[in-house]
């Protein structure tokens, strides 16, 4: 967020050679907020490069928005604590939090323990990743099953608000889609929010953790890339079979 570097960002967008230094070029313009940096995104928006090109997309409509939330990430990050990061363990009470969804509603994980057989926590990429919209679209497809058999659902994306919400644009959820800003409930939880680069961004590992209603962890799974996790007919059969031991075929080692 710093000002002085926009003459100089605006200079890499155009002109840098290395699309990845391109696209995070528009983000960080995008995050910067000055309006004068508008007509320079949209000549990246013509970029040849499609990564770059939706990352100045983002960065235009994100001046849309009164306060897309960057300011909640900066915080975050300031704010993160290592000695707490990694703290689950199966078997383990889950470290409690509370986080806002998308439509700014506060959800806490020990008030949805209390109301739930299970508790199942989604970490998931961004709007560009084709893996997670099929998740979201079985979500969508099995939501009498999960509520049959008492179970919340919330997904958490590290994002700021703005592109949390670019991931549920057009839909009505059944349930809470939570923005983790800068990733600070993911590191508790072992989701590494800064594991992999895809699409030239920083990403979470895709991650899945089911809570009993004790509040106890009963299966956490980390994924390798953004397709070993279970899928979400995987997940909920381990909840309906209480078998929770899980190993994807082609997880990377």
């Amino acid at each position: 967020r710093d000002t002085e570097a926009v003459d100089n960002l605006e200079e890499l967008v155009l002109q840098d050679p290395d699309p990845i230094v391109r696209g995070q070029a528009a983000e960080a313009l995008g995050q910067i907020r000055i309006s004068s940096s508008i007509p320079v995104l949209k000549q990246a928006a013509a970029d040849t490069n499609r990564n770059v090109k939706h990352r100045a997309e983002l960065a235009i409509e994100s001046f849309e928005w009164p306060d897309p939330g960057t300011e909640e990430v900066a915080v975050g990050y300031k704010s993160l604590d290592e000695s707490k990061f990694n703290l689950v363990q199966i078997g383990k009470k889950a470290p409690d939090f509370n986080l806002r969804d998308t439509k700014g509603k506060s959800w806490r994980l020990s008030e949805a323990v209390t109301r739930s057989n299970y508790v199942v926590l989604i970490w998931i990429f961004a709007d560009w990743c084709g893996v997670c919209q099929r998740e979201f679209h079985d979500l969508i497809e099995l939501e009498q099953k999960f509520k049959d058999a008492g179970v919340v659902v919330a997904t958490l994306e590290c994002h700021d608000r703005y592109r949390s919400d670019r991931m549920v644009a057009g839909r009505d959820l059944w349930w809470p889609h939570l923005v983790d800003a800068a990733g600070a409930v993911g590191a508790v939880y072992g989701v590494a929010p800064m594991e992999f680069t895809v699409h030239d961004e920083w990403i979470n590992r895709p991650s899945t953790i089911i809570i009993d209603s004790s509040g106890i962890v009963r299966f956490a799974y980390y994924g390798t890339y953004w397709g070993d996790r279970p899928t979400i007919d995987e997940t909920l059969e381990m909840i309906e079979s209480g078998n929770f031991e899980f190993e994807h075929p082609n997880r990377r080692k």
